[in-house]
């Protein structure tokens, strides 16, 4: 008989076992999650062991849910279920089992970001009645040609920070991992390059030291797309935007900047529905 139970804080070996031991053939190529990856996802991602679940027979984990929250909604980081025990409903246990639970605490908004082409995973949230929304796209950039930018462009160049851009309003919605309370939390460690009209930032992106974009845009107007093009050549080096949204920066904007296509994942919705 299957056991299914939410955890708690004192259960992230647990959940790491269970995450590690329920991975199948789709997952080669994932980094192994660690203790201390488990809890740098609650340090970042919001991760809750409350929102978390574990499926047992006997004493053998057979799939698992990670959940984070935030007030607005829950995120369902991972459904794994091993490859020995598929096919049996316990995925789509899990996952209406933590609507049930939200249902009664909240937050009643759902949502997960699904690599695309996992065609179980896909099935198993259709089940449970979630819906497919939008198509969030990885785009790589290689190091641009140095020099291309006039002495007069990087004079309009200034650093920005995370907190300049969210009062300004130019945090647009995005993926869990890059959402302003995201951002926040990751405004130590981030660079940020913004280009400036008389009037406004025009142009800005916030980096890491591996690369790793974690805001873009540019402003409709005479000035943002050569500003974007001037930041991002500033930066110098090759680039990475993980799961961006549609509206979050223009597609063909991104192509003219020397940006290629990448991985893409599968956004899907839900609201808590109660037993």
């Amino acid at each position: 008989m299957t056991a299914y139970r939410f955890c708690r804080s004192d259960d992230i070996g647990l959940l790491v076992e269970a995450y590690v031991r329920c991975r199948g053939p789709e997952d080669e190529g994932e980094p192994v999650l660690d203790r201390e990856g488990f809890k740098r996802l609650i340090r970042d991602l919001d991760l809750w062991c409350s929102s978390c679940m574990v499926a047992s027979e006997g004493r053998e984990p057979v799939g698992v849910l990670l959940g984070a929250k935030r007030p607005e909604a829950t995120l369902v980081y991972a459904l794994r279920v091993h490859p020995a025990h598929r096919r049996r409903g316990h995925g789509r246990h899990l996952l209406t089992s933590l609507s049930q639970k939200l249902a009664i605490l909240g937050p009643p908004n759902l949502v997960a970001e699904v690599p695309a082409g996992r065609a179980a995973a896909e099935a198993t949230f259709a089940a449970c009645g979630w819906q497919r929304s939008v198509s969030l796209t990885d785009w790589n950039r290689g190091a641009p040609v140095t020099g291309s930018a006039t002495n007069e462009a990087r004079e309009a160049l200034e650093p920005v920070w995370v907190e300049d851009l969210a009062s300004a309003g130019l945090l647009t919605a995005c993926c869990w991992h890059r959402d302003a309370a995201a951002l926040l939390k990751q405004s130590e460690r981030l660079s940020g390059l913004a280009f400036h009209s008389p009037d406004r930032i025009e142009a800005w992106a916030l980096w890491d030291a591996e690369g790793t974009l974690w805001a873009l845009g540019a402003t409709p107007g005479p000035f943002g797309r050569p500003g974007l093009s001037v930041v991002l050549d500033e930066i110098g080096t090759p680039l990475h935007l993980e799961k961006a949204a549609p509206g979050e920066v223009d597609a063909e904007l991104l192509t003219a900047l020397g940006f290629v296509r990448g991985a893409e994942h599968l956004l899907f919705t839900s609201q808590a529905q109660a037993a």
